[in-house]
């Protein structure tokens, strides 16, 4: 952290911390504690009033137990949602593992250049405004798929 008095830089106590974010509105950051725990979530939550928190209906986390616990135990009635970015950082790595073992039970090796599955690898995982225009019309009927 930049100490603005001194000009220098400090280390944090904790290189982590939890953010609380309003994804609905426009309000933007809405807090921000050190560390990674169950008691700053907590803590964090439960300095809000009862109707603020009574309001909040769904809550966005990444996989983590400890955000998990933190919600279930402070605001029960949210309904919890794994956010877009870990979700498909899960499924990506879900992807590539099942395209290694594939490509060593068919060719007995790691895959290497030239080989079509290898060739595809980024194509589900690479932005579709870095594909060419052939490609992403190739993507085009994934996006119909919903998850419930």
């Amino acid at each position: 952290m930049l100490d603005e008095s001194t000009g220098t830089w400090t280390t944090a106590v904790d290189r982590w911390h939890t953010g609380f974010v309003d994804l609905s509105g426009d309000r933007g950051l809405l807090g921000q504690v050190e560390g990674r725990t169950i008691a700053a979530a907590t803590g964090w939550l439960n300095q809000r009033d009862a109707a603020w928190r009574q309001q909040v209906a769904f809550v966005a986390i990444d996989m983590c137990t400890i955000f998990k616990s933190a919600v279930r135990a402070v605001l029960p009635h949210a309904t919890l949602v794994v956010d877009h970015f870990h979700l498909v950082q899960l499924a990506n790595t879900a992807l590539t593992e099942v395209r290694r073992r594939i490509t060593v039970q068919i060719r007995g090796r790691r895959g290497r250049k030239g080989n079509r599955e290898w060739e595809l690898r980024n194509r589900l995982t690479r932005s579709a405004a870095r594909h060419r225009r052939a490609a992403v019309s190739l993507l085009r009927p994934l996006r119909r798929l919903r998850l419930a």
